[in-house]
C-alpha cells in the first residue's frame, strides 16, 4: 500500500515543465525517531520503531531531538515530589541504553530539553569546555551528535529539532515554505503528519513526526494543561518528494 501511495504522491508533485526533473535518485530511506524525553519514553516505542524500520527498509536513522527530558533541572517550577537530578539521570540512562542498543548508528539533533545542562551552565557562567560532552555523558558511541538549532541535510531534505524558525499550527509546513525545501521536525508533541506545498516548478513537504513519550509519565505534567495531547509515532522519508508519518496506536 505505501509503495502505491508513494507513486501517487510523486506523480502529484511532479512539475508541469517537461524540462524540470523531480525524480531524484533514491539514496536513503530515513527513519525519524520523535522526541523521547527519557525517562518518559513510551515502553513500546522502540518495538514500534523497529517494526517501522523493517516495513520501510530504512537504511539511516535520525533522532529529531530531546533524547532526554531533564525535568529536574528545567526552568519550570520544581515539583518536590519529582526525582532528584541524580535519580532522573539514572532512570533516563536505562532507557537511553535500550534505544542505543536498538539503533547503534544515529544522527542526533540536540533539542531544548537535552541541552538543559549547557543552558543552565551558561545561565550561571560556567564555560562550555568544563562540561562533560553529551555523547560521553550518555555513552552514545556510533551516534553523530549535532548541536542545537542545527539543520541536517540528507538527500535535499532538511532535518531540525523544531525550536527555531516558525512555530504554531502546521509549523513544519510553514518552515518548509519559508525555506522552500522539504523539511522534517519534532519539538511539538501534539503535531504530526505531512502537508505539501507546490509552485509551478517545485513541490516540497513539511512533516511533524509526533513524539515517543508516555503522556502519563510525571515528567510530562507540564503539558497536561493543554487540550492537545502528544501524538506518538515516527516519520519515514523516502525522498524529498515522498515521506510518511507512521502513528503508533495506543
Amino acid at each position: 500500500l505505501w509503495e502505491h501511495l508513494a507513486t501517487q504522491t510523486a506523480s502529484a508533485c511532479s512539475s508541469p515543465n517537461p524540462n524540470h526533473t523531480t525524480n531524484m535518485p533514491k539514496k536513503n530511506t530515513v527513519l525519524i525517531i520523535g522526541d523521547t524525553h527519557c525517562p518518559a519514553m513510551h515502553k513500546d516505542y522502540i518495538k514500534f520503531l523497529k517494526k517501522i524500520e523493517k516495513k520501510h527498509k530504512c537504511n539511516r536513522v535520525v533522532h529529531i531531538g530531546d533524547l532526554v527530558d531533564w525535568n529536574s533541572i528545567s526552568y519550570h517550577e520544581k515539583d518536590p515530589s519529582m526525582p532528584s537530578a541524580e535519580d532522573e539521570f539514572a532512570e533516563a540512562f536505562k532507557q537511553v541504553r535500550k534505544l542505543h542498543k536498538a539503533f547503534p548508528q544515529v544522527d542526533y539533533l540536540k533539542g531544548n530539553h537535552s541541552d538543559l545542562p549547557s543552558r543552565k551552565a551558561k545561565t550561571i557562567g560556567i564555560p562550555e569546555h568544563l562540561m562533560k560532552d553529551f555523547k560521553s555523558l550518555w555513552q552514545l558511541e556510533g551516534w553523530t551528535i549535532h548541536p542545537r538549532y542545527h539543520d541536517l541535510m540528507i538527500d535535499d531534505v532538511i532535518y531540525r529539532h523544531g525550536d527555531k524558525g516558525k512555530g504554531g499550527q502546521q509549523a513544519a509546513y510553514k518552515n518548509a515554505v519559508a525555506e522552500f525545501n522539504s523539511l522534517v521536525q519534532g519539538h511539538l508533541h501534539a503535531q504530526a503528519g505531512l502537508v505539501y506545498h507546490a509552485n509551478q516548478h517545485e513541490c516540497v513537504f513539511g512533516m511533524q513526526v509526533g513524539c515517543g513519550v508516555e503522556h502519563d509519565h510525571p515528567s510530562m505534567n507540564y503539558g497536561r494543561v493543554y487540550a492537545a495531547k502528544p501524538i506518538v509515532g515516527c516519520g519515514v522519508v523516502h525522498s524529498s518528494k515522498v515521506a510518511f508519518f507512521e502513528p503508533m496506536f495506543l
